[in-house]
């Protein structure tokens, strides 16, 4: 039997409940409660600095994969929270489990849904452990709104143009406590103040961008400003002013404001809390502004609330007319690949156009486009025909390296294998069906005798068979479900065995979607370089 084991911690240490303290109480658990299993497969998911508010985690998500695919017998859990703190997503798990006639066991509370009161016993647990998450969110609320009063900037990466710095002071209590506050960087602050300006005055990112690469406008580490990054910095409150303009505004977005009108007086800058949500360590989300705490801080307002009310106006106006960048995907092949010899920037497609049934595309330098030929001038590459070509060249190192002899059988005995499996499949589903329609049979001769015949007895002796069918169509069902093969979808799958190898191959590859081609390069392929003359493709 297949027996999952779920862990997960929020963060990386190796304190407390530690993943593998998890995995061996689970272990230790089922060894000595399991005594009637006797074939233990355990298979270990575990989501370390994953959050139990979500239940958008790869390994949580890969094991509800593997239980809609008849994968897992049972799921066993160190503690119920490891599997989610809310009533509705453990609701919808425990629903899952139950479909798929999957156990489920809490280790160390003990529970088992094979029996009622156990899982009774879970739906409240799972009450309280949503209780217990939602009182610390409030508590977490109430600190945050407390320290938003203060100014005080709360960690974190500061944004361009400032520094964080430590202050010492005695608390209420007289005991020395600690603050960080925004420090001003001031050649840092007027680059933020000119992509105010110029953004205003150009009326698009992509306008901007273009500005600061031909003007050599870097960030503070010497990078170059891109769409995302100069979006990031229009967007901050952090530089808006604490004025009338900017408390009415935000405000207006239904945010908490901890501050009063009269004391937006527009010297200091403005600082939003709870902004974003981290979902997990490389990215986060905005929250909704109705989520954001806006306090005053103990630096000084760079732009005006009006320049910044301005600024988020045509941020929004752009963002709703923009039109959506074609999928480049859909057919470039080694997009992303290829990179500028004169400069090292990636080549990106260009110049897509449609004639007699094929689109046609190039690729072109990323700095040459931003940079309007300033940065670097190199030619374009005919996407087309690289791409025609490269797969040429790839067919015939394949047929050089493989011995496709050896190959072919390989191919035919395991399609010999599919039909037999396909075979006995098919006879076993066909018993099923049959056994299942006669049932349904059964059930509407009974539904058309209690219809039509009004004997006191009918119902006494009949009810009792319906229950029985409707208990046997089921079990026919979950049968059914379970019977599908593995491989059942390769079962389908014709080898055109016929003809030379060296032809099959060319015919496999070139007629593949344009996926399964991309997986091929990438397989392959480790990089290549265009200096405007050739191409250079350096393999694996």
């Amino acid at each position: 039997m297949n027996i999952a084991i779920y862990v997960r911690k929020s963060k990386f240490t190796d304190k407390g409940e530690s993943i593998d303290n998890q995995i061996q109480y689970c272990k230790t658990y089922g060894d000595s409660h399991l005594l009637h299993i006797p074939d233990k497969n355990y298979i270990i998911y575990e989501d370390e600095g994953f959050s139990a508010a979500t239940s958008m985690r790869p390994k949580f998500q890969q094991l509800l994969q593997d239980i809609n695919a008849h994968k897992i017998q049972m799921l066993m859990c160190y503690r119920l929270d490891r599997i989610t703190r809310k009533v509705s997503d453990f609701s919808k798990t425990l629903e899952l489990l139950e479909q798929r006639n999957v156990g489920f066991i809490s280790a160390t509370e003990n529970f088992d849904t094979s029996t009622p009161m156990g899982k009774a016993m879970i739906y409240i647990a799972s009450v309280f452990a949503q209780l217990e998450r939602e009182t610390t969110a409030e508590r977490v609320r109430d600190n945050m709104l407390a320290l938003s009063k203060t100014g005080r900037w709360l960690g974190g990466l500061p944004p361009m143009g400032y520094t964080s710095k430590e202050t010492i002071y005695l608390g209420s209590d007289f005991r020395e406590k600690k603050l960080y506050q925004l420090i001003p960087v001031e050649k840092d602050l007027k680059t933020v103040s000119l992509l105010f300006d110029k953004y205003l005055e150009l009326g698009s990112l992509s306008a901007v961008e273009s500005f600061c690469l031909i003007n050599g406008i870097t960030t503070q580490k010497g990078g170059c400003f891109y769409k995302s990054s100069i979006a990031n910095i229009l967007e901050n409150p952090t530089y808006c002013t604490g004025d009338a303009a900017s408390y009415d505004y935000f405000s207006s977005l239904g945010c908490c404001i901890t501050f009063s009108r009269e004391e937006f007086n527009g010297f200091s800058g403005i600082l939003c809390y709870n902004r974003t949500s981290q979902q997990n360590k490389t990215s986060r989300n905005k929250r909704p502004p109705n989520q954001w705490v806006v306090a005053l801080g103990k630096h000084k307002g760079l732009i005006s609330g009006n320049n910044f009310i301005r600024t988020q106006k045509l941020l929004k106006k752009n963002s709703e007319k923009a039109s959506p960048r074609k999928d480049t995907s859909s057919y470039a092949l080694v997009s992303g690949k290829i990179q500028c010899r004169n400069c090292g920037s990636v080549m990106r497609v260009k110049n897509i156009r449609k004639a007699d049934d094929k689109i046609y595309y190039s690729y072109a330098c990323e700095q040459k486009i931003f940079s309007k030929k300033s940065k670097c001038d190199i030619t374009n590459l005919n996407g087309r025909i690289f791409d025609d070509y490269l797969l040429e060249i790839i067919i015939t190192l394949l047929l050089g390296a493989l011995n496709y002899r050896k190959l072919l059988k390989l191919l035919q005995n395991k399609r010999l294998q599919f039909e037999e499996v396909d075979l006995e499949y098919r006879h076993r589903l066909d018993f099923f069906i049959n056994e299942k329609k006669d049932s349904e049979k059964e059930i509407e001769t009974i539904i058309t005798r209690l219809a039509t015949d009004s004997s006191p007895l009918l119902p006494k002796y009949l009810l009792p068979r319906l229950e029985e069918l409707d208990l046997r169509i089921k079990k026919i069902q979950t049968k059914i479900d379970s019977l599908t093969p593995t491989n059942h979808e390769a079962n389908n799958t014709e080898f055109p065995f016929t003809g030379s190898f060296p032809d099959l191959l060319k015919t496999i590859i070139k007629t593949s979607e344009l996926p399964q081609k991309k997986e091929l390069i990438n397989a392959l392929i480790k990089n290549i370089d265009w200096d405007g003359h050739q191409a250079s493709v350096t393999f694996f």
